[in-house]
């Protein structure tokens, strides 16, 4: 029913316009109005901050090898690509096992409605068209041995399975198992190949810009938590840089799939090293000792004194800040030896095996 001015209008209670809140909200506002003043600040210093770090190498993994980006100044930037047929063939061959399991795995559980089969018989295809032309690839030697191997006895799982309409796990093991020594012999065949596109690049670049310069060189890499752990780009960019940078100067982090992600996951991480020197390192106490960890690490400010909490460990407020001196033990106090049963040793060394 449509309103009428003569009847009035709804009532509404002033308070719903009062966003504000009491006293005690508005001085809570003023509080977090401080850390969104930080947030503002710090987010517009690393943007500047960013453009600013060289040289910089920045890689990223990709289907043929991998991309690598070096700037050496504002003005000189260096990309490369590696684009090997033979790296690529050789990865190829030895991802079809990996490719069989996402068709049929999914069915695993009852695998007879079939929805798996049409879409192996046509991978089947793939698979066959690569065998029929593998001796016009770039493989040669062992590797063309282990590749032949890959694909018969794929091509001879893929034929079992689709003709008797079913499948089992054990299978699928059985096959990966009679295949799994020619898998390492194209890896192996593979790395090769990638270590010696990459390497070779590095040491160009390092060549150019001088040791010195090279010395000064933060890397971040891109990479997917799968591969994150010691990653072959990693490994190859650790090889051609000295030592003690290895810690400080290279970066693995899923979060920069550009080089301006990059570049700012840099600038906030330098910043923060520089930012917990000046608040802390001049602090003697271990929990800024802690701090000074924190800050320059992956590990979060608060994590240390969450751990104590959730141990149970400890004093009121932030029990880091207030370092305990260590219990002397009593003079007459010996520490006690548990005796250990044979049955209990035995147990566990039987546990180990």
């Amino acid at each position: 029913m449509a309103l009428d001015p003569a009847d009035g209008y709804p009532y509404t209670p002033p308070e719903i316009a009062m966003a504000a809140g009491n006293q005690k909200l508005q001085a809570h506002q003023f509080a977090v109005d401080i850390d969104i003043a930080m947030r503002r600040h710090y987010a517009g210093n690393l943007q500047v901050l960013a453009k600013t770090l060289y040289p910089i190498l920045y890689a990223e993994a990709t289907f043929n090898g991998g991309r690598y980006t070096f700037c050496e100044d504002e003005h000189t930037t260096y990309v490369f690509e590696e684009i090997n047929h033979l790296y690529t063939e050789l990865k190829a061959i030895a991802h079809i096992p990996l490719a069989i399991y996402s068709i049929i795995f999914p069915y695993a559980e009852y695998p007879l409605n079939r929805q798996w089969l049409e879409p192996l018989k046509a991978f089947g295809l793939q698979v066959e068209a690569v065998q029929l032309r593998l001796n016009q690839l770039d493989i040669s030697g062992p590797a063309l041995t282990s590749s032949t191997n890959i694909l018969r006895e794929s091509i001879d799982f893929i034929a079992k399975v689709v003709g008797r309409g079913d499948f089992t796990i054990a299978d699928y093991i059985t096959f990966c198992t009679s295949i799994g020594s020619d898998i390492l012999v194209n890896q192996t065949a593979a790395a090769v190949e990638q270590v010696a596109a990459m390497k070779t690049k590095l040491q160009a670049w390092r060549s150019s810009v001088g040791q010195a310069t090279w010395d000064k060189m933060y890397v971040v890499l891109q990479c997917i938590w799968t591969v994150s752990q010691e990653s072959a780009h990693e490994q190859i960019i650790k090889s051609q840089m000295k030592p003690e940078f290895h810690e400080t100067h290279i970066i693995v982090s899923e979060a920069a799939p550009t080089l301006d992600d990059a570049r700012l996951l840099l600038a906030r991480i330098l910043a923060d090293r520089v930012l917990a020197a000046a608040v802390f390192g001049t602090q003697t106490a271990q929990a800024y000792k802690q701090n000074i960890y924190s800050l320059s690490t992956k590990r979060d400010l608060l994590a240390k004194a969450v751990e104590s909490e959730l141990g149970g460990g400890a004093a009121a407020a932030c029990p880091y800040l207030k370092p305990t001196k260590p219990t002397k033990p009593s003079k007459s106090a010996k520490p006690k030896t548990p005796k250990k049963s044979q049955e209990s040793v035995g147990a566990r060394q039987e546990g180990r095996e």
